[in-house]
């Protein structure tokens, strides 16, 4: 374990590489949790020129806990930045006249499973509103009852039950996130070498090791546990700081936090082949992005794979970038049915890493 505390300490020791070290997956946790909170937060932008149909519907929607903003004409409702936006022009007169005929222009910026919840709510208080115009006797009984509605405590209070995780694509795609970042991050780091190599340090250090596998095992460790430090750090700051509920068991949330242990081993290791390819740091930065980039782009971590061409796919499925994010989708879904899959997930994983160490072990003395 000299190799191991040797790295570990020259990287502790340096006040600036461990304020990175902990200032990067904060600053990325920021990023993460930006990302999630704009996909989960939905606003209801409305236009209802009718006072006592606006009064109405607005009372009906706060008390279903809808976050609304007013607009003052039809196309302010329209162009709003919020991502659902309604259109009533249809006065309580001409409502009570024809029920039927009322119609609510609707425009949305997205779909999720929040903007279709609120689609529903919509639904309920308009199919409220049109049963209180055909069953009022006079105008005045209808605004009337619109009143005593908007006061009234609803008999029968409805809790909603999915199937799975309702945040699973927002979660899936945070995370798939946190992969690229990762993945870049620890291959970007391993460059440190660099410097080792060019003034011969390296040889001197593999005299504390009783083999290059010995070293290289040491040395990936080093990474291994800064990068699981570095995660587990972003999941609490998500959990506790933030309030994001991952909706993962303790086992489950162990076995994530495996896997992208896993992610940090192969990446050094890519990382480290890099290394052992050039002396220049600049031709060191090239091939890490050459390399990275594809592993990232194909493997589903900037956008989901199905919707890349079918060869593209079937290359995706022997990178370990898509074993991850098919991991994250996996783990996020709240299905519990997909044990078989992760077990295959892991066992690729550490397949990988097994193949990177041995043609590590290939890798010339005077290449390390």
């Amino acid at each position: 374990m000299r190799v191991f505390q040797l790295y570990m300490k020259r990287i502790l020791k340096r006040k600036m590489t461990f304020f990175f070290i902990l200032l990067l997956p904060i600053m990325f946790t920021f990023m993460v949790v930006a990302q999630y909170k704009e996909a989960t937060k939905v606003t209801l932008n409305m236009y209802v020129k009718d006072a006592s149909i606006n009064t109405y519907v607005t009372q009906m929607l706060n008390k279903q806990e809808v976050i609304l903003t007013h607009s003052d004409n039809e196309q302010e409702a329209i162009e709003n930045s919020t991502n659902l936006g309604i259109v009533l022009t249809t006065s309580a007169k001409d409502l009570y006249a024809k029920p039927d005929a009322l119609t609510v222009e609707m425009y949305t910026k997205g779909v999720s499973f929040n903007s279709k919840s609120l689609e529903i709510k919509l639904n309920s208080v308009f199919s409220t509103l049109i049963t209180l115009a055909k069953n009022s006797p006079t105008l005045e009984d209808f605004e009337a009852n619109m009143k005593s509605v908007e006061g009234a405590i609803a008999p029968i209070k409805v809790q909603q039950n999915i199937l799975g995780n309702p945040n699973a694509v927002v979660l899936t795609s945070t995370f798939n996130m946190i992969v690229f970042i990762m993945l870049f991050l620890t291959m970007t780091n391993t460059l440190l070498f660099l410097s080792d190599k060019v003034h011969t340090t390296t040889q001197r250090v593999l005299l504390a090791a009783q083999s290059k596998l010995s070293y290289y095992l040491q040395t990936v460790g080093v990474f291994a546990v800064i990068g699981v430090a570095q995660f587990v750090l972003m999941i609490l700051l998500m959990t506790t700081v933030f309030q994001i509920n991952l909706s993962l068991s303790v086992v489950e949330l162990l076995l994530l936090v495996l896997a992208y242990g896993l992610l940090n081993i192969i990446a050094a290791g890519i990382g480290l082949l890099i290394v052992s390819r050039t002396t220049r740091q600049s031709t060191g930065r090239l091939l890490i992005t050459v390399v990275s980039l594809p592993l990232a782009m194909l493997g589903g971590t900037l956008w989901p794979t199905s919707i890349m061409p079918e060869g593209m796919q079937s290359l995706a499925k022997f990178l370990p970038t898509n074993w991850i994010t098919e991991l994250n989708t996996q783990m996020f879904s709240g299905v519990t049915d997909h044990g078989g899959m992760i077990t295959i997930h892991f066992i690729s994983l550490l397949g990988c890493a097994g193949v990177i160490f041995l043609l590590l072990t290939r890798v010339k003395t005077e290449d390390i």
